[in-house]
């Protein structure tokens, strides 16, 4: 048991993925969790537990189950045997295999028949959760070879050179840049980080490529940490390009954390490759439809807390309540400034972020209504025929035909 519980840790801190082992009689004897599992997905796990064991017991012994339940969540089970009888189930998971994006949590609680209000908690938990894609195939692999073997206790060792602990020497030579290079860099640089400030995103992206370098000598024997760490600050000099652009802290901070999560849990280059252009392509959107200056203090807060929160069920009361201005003095002002009422932008933004989830064609039309924010279907159709001048039947018929 000592040794099981030894290699239950191991998995768990190699991989962050919480462990749990059950006995024949599908009674949990180790579990090892961070203990933020809604309960909902614990009585669903504990259902698969009869499935789970049947598949193991029929496999070979040297097998393991992989499992995705009706809320995407994925496990890794393998068999635990003692002189060839079967012992129990050692269970790995959850864990996701696909990115965590509004239409998967939408699918997630419209397969289970969930109320709105669980969209949050979910979303919480599965970001919370770690991503693995193919690479469970892998640690499938790993884990039955901890499992089958005993395990040998490792020993840490450091090599010195006399009295100070010796490092290989790094030859940076092959990777010096003369001061005339140096200069062209941070020219191309600072050139990139001005279009983005702009929002001018064909550009941004042509400037992008002529000062992205390979740097992967600063991390050596791990070309993609490094490369993830050179992401890292991209992230961070476009959301402060994107800031003197005049976009909201608030709203930049909701891109800057998204990306900075993507960036850890990617896997390969080419991840990492796509994700610089999406950045330069969410923060030069954000400076071209989002930036507010020039509009006054009221202005500037009721946008950004339109756009960061036009989901919920909000309306010009609340609105001016979170935003701590009167409300006939905000729908002055927003009528004034941006030449159209704030409720009329609301349904625009509401309207345009439906246009969106239509195009991707992935949800039906009332799942995209209660998405973007509105109370009803009726209520979501009448607005958007008033909007787009066509009805959403119409509008998803011309966009897939």
């Amino acid at each position: 048991m000592d040794e099981l519980l030894s290699k239950c840790w191991l998995i768990k801190n190699a991989f962050n993925i919480d462990v749990q082992v059950v006995d024949p009689q599908l009674q949990t004897i180790v579990h090892i969790s961070d203990d933020s599992e809604p309960y909902i997905f614990i009585e669903s796990r504990k259902k698969m537990y009869v499935e789970v064991q049947k598949a193991v017991e029929e496999a070979n012994q040297y097998s393991f189950c992989f499992h995705t339940d009706s809320f995407q969540l994925s496990y890794l089970a393998v068999g635990l045997y003692e002189d060839g009888q079967f012992q129990g189930i050692f269970l790995a998971g959850p864990f996701l295999n696909e990115r965590v994006t509004d239409q998967l949590i939408w699918n997630v609680l419209k397969k289970n028949h969930l109320e709105n209000s669980w969209l949050k908690p979910i979303e919480k938990f599965y970001k919370s959760l770690p991503y693995l894609g193919q690479s469970y195939l892998a640690i499938g692999d790993l884990i039955v070879n901890l499992l089958v073997n005993p395990r040998v206790a490792s020993q840490f060792i450091t090599t010195k050179k006399g009295n100070e602990h010796y490092q290989p020497d790094v030859q940076p030579q092959n990777y010096d840049m003369n001061g005339f290079e140096v200069k062209l860099r941070y020219e191309a640089e600072k050139k990139f980080l001005h279009f983005i400030e702009l929002g001018d995103k064909e550009n941004a992206m042509k400037a992008l490529i002529d000062f992205t370098g390979d740097f992967s000598y600063r991390v050596p024997g791990n070309p993609l940490r490094a490369k993830k760490n050179l992401s890292f600050s991209s992230n961070t000099m476009n959301r402060l390009a994107a800031a003197k652009g005049g976009v909201e802290p608030q709203y930049l901070h909701a891109i800057s954390e998204k990306f900075a999560l993507k960036i850890e849990a990617a896997v390969t280059m080419a991840e990492l490759d796509t994700l610089s252009f999406n950045m330069v392509d969410e923060y030069c959107e954000a400076v071209k439809n989002f930036a507010v200056k020039g509009h006054s203090k009221v202005v500037r807060k009721a946008l950004m807390y339109i756009h960061l929160n036009f989901q919920e069920p909000i309306n010009l009361q609340r609105i001016a309540d979170e935003i701590e201005f009167n409300r006939s003095y905000l729908a002055q002002k927003f009528k004034e400034e941006m030449n159209i009422g704030l409720i009329d932008y609301l349904h625009q933004k509401r309207i345009n972020e439906a246009v969106f989830l239509m195009e991707q064609g992935r949800l039906s039309i009332t799942d995209i209504g209660l998405q973007v924010g509105f109370s009803s279907y009726n209520y979501f159709c009448k607005i958007f025929k008033e909007v787009k001048g066509m009805t959403a039947t119409d509008f998803i018929k011309a966009v897939h035909k």
